[in-house]
Order: structure tokens, then C-alpha cells, then sequence
């Protein structure tokens, strides 16, 4: 007597169709994250490119505004908070918010109106970056900067007031910076060293952000961009080294080397 159970046919079956199952959530699990990293990778590129062409136009209408005014460079932040109101004021008309984008024809953030939040949040004004990821629940109340001015170029005069920084005390004006990428909040931070992610409109190299895959934008005072990563910058203490990358960050390295 053969004592070998037969096989069930509908439990193969059930089997068959249970593993054809697995197999497809599988699969459908690969694609969902395959298509969800191709739509990241395109975003960071959207945002990248977006970025690089901004700071371009910055950097033409600040050839322009040098050109202008003899040299001069504009401010780099006005006096007291960095808030709408500040911005309004007839003293901040030559802070770099409202010269440059004035230069460029289009709107400063000073004349965006009394509710200006809507139209400084928008792709289409210059000085917005869609890959920064501003704080939703502060951004109406004041302007936050995804880039800001090279605050090592400014000094003080004798009085102690400020002095813009002029293209004649620029020694390497194609490797010394003129605008950074900065954080604009503290989520934005990759690294301990990094600090002060406040969307000021002044900043430093501890400010400075990688947005796309641990890179940002520098653009340079001869008006050209080039892309760096933080650690390319600094110092093991985050602090900007002049000539690191051939990147100088004050005007004179020999008299201010930091």
C-alpha cells in the first residue's frame, strides 16, 4: 500500500497564487521607491538650477550697481531687526534687498506693499530659492533669505558706523565672495559646525548651506557662480579659511585674513 499522501490541488493553487501576490507587492514596493527617488533627484535639479540662475542675475545686477555708484558696493543688512518695516525704511534704500532687485527691474523688498509676504514667497521674485525650506509658521512676519551677502566684505568706519565695501579694496574679485547660500532655519543644518540658519540677509560661512546633495552656490564678485560643499570652505572649527578652494571671503586677505 503506497502510504504517500496525494497532494492537494487547490492547496498548491492557493500557494501558487499567494506567492505570485508576494512577489507583485514586491515589486510594486521597488517601484513606488525607485519612482519617489527619481522625483526627489528631479526636484533637487529643478531647485539647483533655479538656484544657479538667480544668483547669475544677482550677480549681473550687482556688476551693474558697481558700475553705477563708483565702486561702491550696497549695504549688506539694514540697522535694527531684519523685519518688513526695516526694510521699508528710506535709510535701507541701499541695502542689497532693495538696490539689487531695483537694478534689475524688478520690485525691492521695500515697495512689495503692505502684505508682502505673498509676493516675496513666490518662485517668480528674484531674491526666493523653492529648494530653501523656509519656516512656514514665520515667514509672514519678516523676510527670510535663502542667500545673503558675504558679511566679511562690509567693515566699520572710525565712528563705528558702517562702511560698504568698494571693488577697489577687492583684491581677487574673481575668487572672493560676494553671496553665499544661507540656512534659513535650523533644520536646514547638516553639520554641528554650521550655525546661525536665520535667513538673515548677511552671512557668514558657518551659514552656509548644501541644498542639493551637500552642495551649494557662492557667487563671486566678478559675477560668475560655482558650487561647493561646506567642508570645502572651513576649518575642522567651521570657520572660513581665505584661499581654502581658492575662495577669499574679506576683501584684503593680508590685512584680514578671516
Amino acid at each position: 500500500m503506497n502510504n504517500r499522501r496525494k497532494s492537494n490541488p487547490a492547496l498548491r493553487s492557493g500557494k501558487s497564487r499567494m506567492m505570485e501576490i508576494l512577489i507583485g507587492a514586491a515589486v510594486l514596493v521597488i517601484a513606488i521607491g525607485i519612482g519617489t527617488t527619481m522625483i526627489k533627484s528631479g526636484g533637487v535639479k529643478r531647485n539647483k538650477a533655479e538656484a544657479l540662475k538667480k544668483m547669475r542675475t544677482i550677480g549681473e545686477a550687482l556688476t551693474g550697481y558697481l558700475n553705477d555708484n563708483n565702486g561702491e558696493f550696497p549695504l549688506e543688512d539694514a540697522t535694527g531687526k531684519d523685519d518688513w518695516l526695516n526694510a521699508a525704511k528710506p535709510e535701507s534704500e541701499t541695502v542689497w534687498y532693495n538696490a539689487l532687485p531695483k537694478q534689475m527691474g524688478a520690485t525691492p523688498v521695500s515697495e512689495l506693499g503692505d502684505n508682502p509676504a505673498p509676493q516675496f514667497y513666490q518662485e517668480s521674485y528674484p531674491l526666493f530659492l523653492s529648494g530653501a525650506d523656509y519656516p512656514p509658521n514665520k515667514k509672514e512676519g519678516r523676510p527670510y533669505f535663502a542667500f545673503g551677502f558675504n558679511s566679511s566684505l562690509q567693515s566699520k568706519a572710525e565712528d563705528g558706523s558702517e562702511r560698504p565695501a568698494n571693488l577697489a579694496g577687492i583684491q581677487h574679485q574673481d575668487r572672493t565672495v560676494a553671496f553665499l547660500e544661507r540656512g534659513v532655519k535650523k533644520a536646514e543644518e547638516t553639520t554641528k559646525l554650521q550655525s546661525n540658519f536665520d535667513g538673515g540677509p548677511k552671512a557668514k560661512a558657518k551659514n552656509f548651506v548644501g541644498r542639493y546633495k551637500g552642495k551649494g552656490h557662492l557667487l563671486f564678485v566678478d559675477g560668475h557662480v560655482e558650487e561647493f560643499t561646506f567642508q570645502d570652505l572651513t576649518d575642522g572649527m567651521g570657520q572660513a579659511e581665505n584661499g581654502k578652494s581658492n575662495v577669499y571671503w574679506t576683501g584684503d586677505p593680508d590685512k584680514r585674513p578671516n
